[in-house]
This record gives C-alpha cells, sequence and structure tokens, in this order.
C-alpha cells in the first residue's frame, strides 16, 4: 500500500475566498423595484434576481428605496450604496456565523512542519526511459479541506529551461495547469514558486487524484536528468534513524489530512498530446521514489464551496444582516429632518431594543436566526466542521 502525505510548510488559510463566495451569494436576496419607476428607475437584473424569492425590503419596513434614496450621500448613487451594502454584509454574516456555530478555528492550521523532506547525500541519478512521472496527491475526503503548493522543488543534474510541470486531476481529460521550472544549477536542489491548488471539492471537481509530474523527453531534450531521494518512502515517511525522527512526526502528522506517492506512466501508455490525461489505471506507484520532486505545501481549511451550497438556507440571515446595516445609515445619517427624525426614534428603538416594552434588538433576532440556521454539513471533515451529523465516509490511502 503506497499512501501517503506530505508534511509541508503551513499557513493560514482564508476561511473562504470573499470573491467567489460573494459573487455567488449575492444573488440569494434581491432588491424589489420601487413601486414608481418614473420616481426611481429601475434597478437591473444584477440586484433584481433573487434565487429565493426573497427581498431585502421584507426585512424591515424602514428597507426602503426611496428612504434610502433620501439618505445616503450626495456623493453615492442607489444602485452602488445597494450594490456595496450587500457585498459587505456576506463576509460580515459569514464570519459571525462561524463565530457562533463554533467554526472560528478553521482558519488555522491544520498542521505545522517543514518542507515535505530534507534532502540528503543518499541520492541517485534517474535513467530517462521517456516515461511521464511525479507526485500523485489525494486530498482526504472531506468538504473544506486544501493544499496549496507554494513551492515546486527538483533535484537535477543539469540547468533547465522552462520545464513543464503538469498538474492533472483524473477527472478531468485536459491538463488543469502547467508550470515553468527553470534553473541554472548543476547536479543541485532548486526551487520555484508555485499556485497550485487542490481541494477535495471546490465545486469543479470532487475527490479523485491530483498528479503533479514531468516528462521524462523534456529533460532528455535540455540533456539533464532528475535525481532521486533514495531514504524517503511515502509509506513510512522520511528514513528512521538517520536524523530525520522530528521529520517523521511532521510527516506523519497531517496523515489524514493528504495522502502522497510517487508514481510513473510507461511510455508506450502515454496519449499522444502532453496535455491530455492518461490512462490512471496504469500509472505505477513508486513509495521509494521521488522523482526529484520536492514541495513546500499549506494544508488548511477552506469553505468557500460550502458557504456556496448552503446559500439558500443563509437567506434570512443575510437579509437581516443587511437591513441592520440599512438601519444603522439611516441612524448616523446627517440627512434626517424634523418629518423623518420619527423613523430615526423607530429605527434606533428597533437597533438597540428597549427595556419598558421588551422589545429585543435587531442583532439578537439576527443572532437567534444564525443559532437556529441549520447547515448541510452531514458527511464532512470534523477537522474543518466540527460536529458533523452524520458519520464520515472515508478511503484507505493510496494503494
Amino acid at each position: 500500500m503506497c499512501g501517503i502525505t506530505s508534511h509541508p510548510f503551513f499557513k493560514i488559510l482564508t476561511m473562504f475566498n470573499t470573491t467567489l463566495v460573494t459573487a455567488k451569494l449575492r444573488t440569494t436576496v434581491g432588491w424589489e423595484d420601487f413601486w414608481n419607476l418614473a420616481t426611481i428607475p429601475a434597478l437591473g437584473a444584477t440586484l433584481n434576481t433573487s434565487s429565493t424569492g426573497q427581498y431585502y425590503q421584507n426585512f424591515h419596513e424602514a428597507v426602503r428605496l426611496d428612504y434610502i434614496s433620501t439618505l445616503i450621500s450626495e456623493t453615492d448613487t442607489l444602485v452602488d450604496y445597494l450594490d456595496r451594502v450587500v457585498t459587505k454584509a456576506i463576509p460580515t454574516l459569514l464570519n459571525e456565523i462561524s463565530t457562533r456555530k463554533q467554526l472560528a478555528n478553521v482558519g488555522r492550521d491544520l498542521s505545522s512542519s517543514d518542507i515535505v523532506f530534507s534532502m540528503g547525500n543518499k541520492v541517485t541519478n534517474i535513467v530517462n526511459e521517456s516515461r511521464f512521472c511525479g507526485v500523485m496527491f489525494q486530498v482526504r475526503d472531506s468538504v473544506g479541506i486544501a493544499a496549496i503548493v507554494n513551492r515546486i522543488g527538483l533535484f537535477l543534474t543539469a540547468p533547465v529551461t522552462d520545464l513543464e510541470v503538469y498538474l492533472f486531476h483524473s477527472s478531468q481529460e485536459q491538463v488543469i495547469s502547467k508550470t515553468l521550472f527553470t534553473t541554472t544549477r548543476n547536479n543541485s536542489f532548486s526551487w520555484i514558486e508555485s499556485d497550485i491548488e487542490m481541494f477535495y471539492d471546490n465545486g469543479d471537481v470532487t475527490g479523485g487524484t491530483w498528479y503533479v509530474g514531468y516528462y521524462q523527453d523534456d529533460l532528455v531534450t535540455q540533456t539533464t536528468q532528475a535525481v532521486s531521494y533514495q531514504a524517503m518512502n511515502f509509506v513510512s515517511g522520511p528514513c528512521v534513524g538517520c536524523g530525520q525522527g522530528e521529520n517523521n512526526i511532521k510527516y506523519h502528522s497531517i496523515y489524514s489530512h493528504l495522502y502522497m506517492c510517487g508514481f510513473y506512466v510507461p511510455s508506450a501508455s502515454l496519449p499522444v498530446s502532453k496535455d491530455e490525461l492518461f490512462d490512471v489505471t496504469v500509472a505505477v506507484k513508486t513509495s521509494t521514489n521521488n522523482w526529484g520532486f520536492n514541495f513546500n505545501i499549506t494544508v488548511g481549511c477552506d469553505l468557500t464551496q460550502f458557504w456556496i451550497d448552503n446559500r439558500k438556507r443563509l437567506a434570512n440571515c443575510l437579509g437581516l444582516q443587511v437591513a441592520i446595516s440599512v438601519l444603522k445609515m439611516y441612524k448616523f445619517s446627517d440627512q434626517i429632518n424634523q418629518v423623518e427624525e420619527a423613523l430615526k426614534i423607530m429605527i434606533i428603538r428597533d437597533l438597540e431594543g428597549t427595556t419598558d416594552t421588551g422589545l429585543e434588538p435587531l442583532h439578537k433576532t439576527l443572532n437567534d436566526s444564525i443559532d437556529a440556521l441549520i447547515l448541510d454539513n452531514g458527511n464532512i471533515n470534523t477537522s474543518c466542521l466540527p460536529c458533523a451529523r452524520k458519520p464520515q465516509t472515508r478511503y484507505g490511502a493510496i494503494g
């Protein structure tokens, strides 16, 4: 059984990609056009669209386009203000939900270590046999786990210029991305920056295996060979008894988060186009050959897809969050006149609550809605999303 993991250098991943989440959630609730389009023109599809059929005006009687138009800054426009208030409300709400649902720790490192292994003297040149070779990864079958390759390292016998390092996924026919590797060193190890991202589920690919590798014929063209570090074993980790004890502990510290194993595809089984995925069933796993590779990887939690998948469940909370933001704008607006002063008093009452009537503040209503929120977190990873309702499905190591 060949399995197993990288233990790379880990830094904190953001809890979610704000840009992607906002783009998907902004149409969960919409803005309804004013009844008199001659007074306030139609807002347009970007603001009108509501995938749930709910509109922000329904969450408080003072959230009205005519009021907002009167009270926003003279340098602002209604459309810009409405767009901006939603854009700001989405990450604010998600951060609050994370705190109240005890998900605040998902932005932490899942593990912290150094590079995958420390290169030593036990190396051997790899004979070029027209293969495609490299390292295969499987992100643990859990929503929220993300692995980012910050740097790719290769040990080569001679300099190379723009050697193509390919990223494939077992569910995609064509290459995902290519990274150009250049080094001027002889018989040495070199690093380059990388932006490879691997997820268990990012809305495009789910599960499966990621392959990072190069074609040996490209090495032949540049008259170089890769060098393998023979003291490394992807099953057991860095060699025991050769000064790698601490690295061994680090290596296995993320065993449950990311599997890793060397592999190669025989030349006879390669497709005609280098950009086309090979037949993964003929890939040969090599637990003791790293094919010259080393990696610096971040593994952490990224709930981008989780929030996108749960966006309709967030509608009520989002509506209240936006309503609170609009009412706060009223509260601090310097455009209030005597007629509207009564409105401002009502808004302050709703925002802050009243002790004599027992009226709860609006943010309390929002907090109660968050507490009552049921997220679709069944069959998920407890490291990123604790308290899953259903047991987690697990797969064995790559074997």
